[in-house]
């Protein structure tokens, strides 16, 4: 029986990659769409066996007419199989004109600070996702067309930190079309949003267009490839980050520090022996750029590959200067040291690097 099937295949993944234990408690994120509606049921069904405590999330983006019918979809969802539902209203379009998001990546950001507020006020530690081996396929294929590191490669995995909680996607190695067989077999119903055919948002054209086109006169196993692609990546991306962190404790010194001039704070600072940092191999140095930005800054922010060039630059000059980065975040060289540090408030974020050396730079090999 396909359910059968499908319910072993997902608690599969959940045990292979140690998604959650049993017990846990845990928030869903709804859409109303498809693979959400899939992965709530299929939660549902392995409820009394996990001995799951659910709880849903449907954020209403404000962006359609019909958005309140999609959650009161999801709170008849809820009904039916006891699940308590939140529904989060958030005003995107507002939001990414204010902030210069783009619609597709506000939205992103707004629905998951609205899943981990969700989650703080339900004192849940885990939140689920409904992406699919599609989602990954198509990630990986956007994040190639603009360009993209061994990071990026990996799209998205499996299951990650978001601030003190965990980001889990039990349906990540499962088909769409696997999801929508189960629906159909169940006898369930789903909401179709019309925004996910808008040739406007490049998600949708590469999943209507370019996906189809490759598919048609490239490698009919196209979305397999890039799949493959995302988990050799992310498995290399792992081991570039063990050997950083085997080198971190001798090139790297964190440091709180004191306010400093003019007012703006330096909460955290790092400094990076030059030397051991240039006996690494490249890949390695970038990982320890990446690891002291995240030290002092959270995260690493918008840093694009220019970045990377413009901060080798400064470790490869023998003399003092200094590099500021989108996000606050500035690299100072001093002497045989690298120091790096995020600027507080009453410094504007850096929209783009600016390298500053004390005389004109030399040819780079």
């Amino acid at each position: 029986m396909a359910r059968d099937a499908l319910l072993a295949d997902v608690q599969a993944t959940i045990r292979t990659h140690q998604l959650f234990a049993p017990g846990a408690r845990m928030l869903v994120g709804v859409s109303g769409g498809g693979d959400s509606v899939a992965l709530l049921r299929i939660l549902v069904l392995l409820r009394p066996t996990w001995r799951l405590g659910l709880r849903a999330v449907h954020v209403d983006h404000g962006l359609r007419p019909e958005s309140p019918q999609d959650a009161a979809f999801v709170e008849s969802l809820g009904r039916r199989w006891d699940v308590p539902v939140t529904v989060v209203q958030r005003e995107v379009a507002a939001a990414c004109a204010r902030q210069g998001w783009s619609l597709e990546d506000g939205a992103r950001r707004i629905r998951y600070a609205a899943f981990c507020e969700t989650a703080e006020a339900a004192g849940v530690q885990v939140v689920a996702l409904a992406h699919t081996a599609d989602d990954q396929a198509e990630t990986v294929l956007m994040r190639l067309v603009r360009g993209t590191g061994l990071l990026g490669l990996g799209a998205m995995p499996i299951r990650r930190p978001l601030e003190d909680r965990w980001i889990v996607r039990p349906l990540l190695e499962r088909w769409r079309e696997e999801l929508l067989q189960f629906l159909r077999e169940e006898h369930l119903q789903w909401r179709e949003d019309a925004t996910n055919k808008d040739p406007r948002f490049l998600r949708n054209r590469i999943r209507h267009q370019l996906l189809p086109l490759l598919a048609r006169d490239y490698n009919p196993n196209i979305k397999q490839a890039l799949v493959q692609l995302a988990q050799q990546s992310l498995a290399d991306y792992a081991y570039l980050q063990d050997a950083a962190g085997r080198q971190w404790r001798r090139i790297a010194k964190p440091m709180k520090t004191q306010a400093a001039p003019a007012g703006a704070v330096r909460a955290w600072t790092v400094s990076l022996s030059v030397s051991r940092f240039l006996h690494q191999p490249k890949a390695v140095q970038r990982q320890l750029m990446r690891q002291a930005i995240q030290r002092v800054r959270g995260d690493v922010g918008r840093l694009e590959f220019r970045h990377w060039i413009q901060a080798e630059r400064l470790f490869q000059e023998p003399r003092a200067g200094s590099l500021d980065l989108p996000g606050g975040v500035q690299l100072r060289r001093e002497s045989d040291r690298v120091i790096c540090e995020v600027l507080g408030p009453q410094r504007a974020p850096a929209e783009s690097a600016r390298l500053r050396l004390s005389r004109p730079p030399s040819t780079l090999a």
